[in-house]
């Protein structure tokens, strides 16, 4: 009698612990799918507080850790002083002003201490400023995000934020849509890049029609081997930076 009871005892512990580690597996998901929730909806607010230039509101979204920065086609803006040097150059912008950036196709990457995440996102819109001649004249654009998450606190920030214009076409802009081909000298340099100022600076033009594609900080999902975007990249012909200082 007393080996029947040890035998379904056994049993009972062995059905236990395998309740209990099915139990573990599926709060780590549920976790997982919470973070991946958390960083979805902060990179959709940073969207959100991008169209009015929000600028206290957007540097508040990044992490205090020495890593952080922000890359656009200019450059990179290094710590939360570089954040703050290239949001902070106003406040609010002009009621006129109108910075429109969808945030969208999320594809997130969660590490495996699940204290850090990467992220790439598209972002589609428009920018509208002041009207001319009762019109309003927006530039549509184009881009993707490859972005690096941090957790602090029990809170996901940005930590590291790189940008890359695909695509922005103004109608009213001496810049073509599809430049002339045989045009090889660079494109002139807007005249806002005087207000601009990274640690360091682009030393390639990678916006359209470069060809150029962003690496993607994710493996093949079916194969798991590293996509070829290095080696396409390496075959471009890529013109010096417009925004390099003279």
């Amino acid at each position: 009698m007393s080996e029947h009871l040890e035998e379904r005892l056994k049993k009972l512990e062995e059905a236990v612990l395998s309740l209990q580690e099915k139990l573990s597996e599926k709060e780590k998901q549920i976790q997982d799918l919470l973070d991946i929730e958390a960083i979805e909806r902060l990179q959709n607010i940073y969207g959100y507080y991008l169209e009015h230039w929000m600028s206290e509101e957007i540097i508040d979204l990044f992490a205090d850790h020495p890593e952080v920065s922000a890359t656009f086609v200019e450059g990179t803006y290094l710590g939360i002083e570089g954040v703050r040097r290239y949001f902070g150059r106003m406040r609010f912008a002009a009621p006129t002003f109108l910075h429109q950036v969808m945030q969208v196709s999320p594809v997130i990457t969660l590490s495996d201490d699940r204290r850090r995440a990467k992220g790439r996102f598209y972002g589609y819109g428009t920018i509208c400023s002041a009207m001319k001649n009762d019109k309003i004249d927006p530039m549509y654009m184009s881009v993707v995000y490859e972005m690096e998450f941090i957790r602090q606190d029990g809170v996901w920030k940005i930590l590291k934020l790189a940008f890359l214009m695909h695509y922005a076409y103004k109608h009213d802009s001496e810049q073509k849509a599809v430049p002339d081909e045989n045009k090889t000298e660079p494109r002139e340099r807007p005249s806002f890049s005087s207000n601009l100022s990274p640690d360091i600076w682009a030393e390639y033009d990678t916006q359209y029609p470069s060809g150029y594609i962003y690496p993607m900080h994710f493996k093949h999902p079916v194969t798991g081997k590293k996509t070829a975007e290095d080696e396409y990249n390496a075959g471009l012909d890529l013109i010096k930076s417009r925004f390099l200082p003279k």
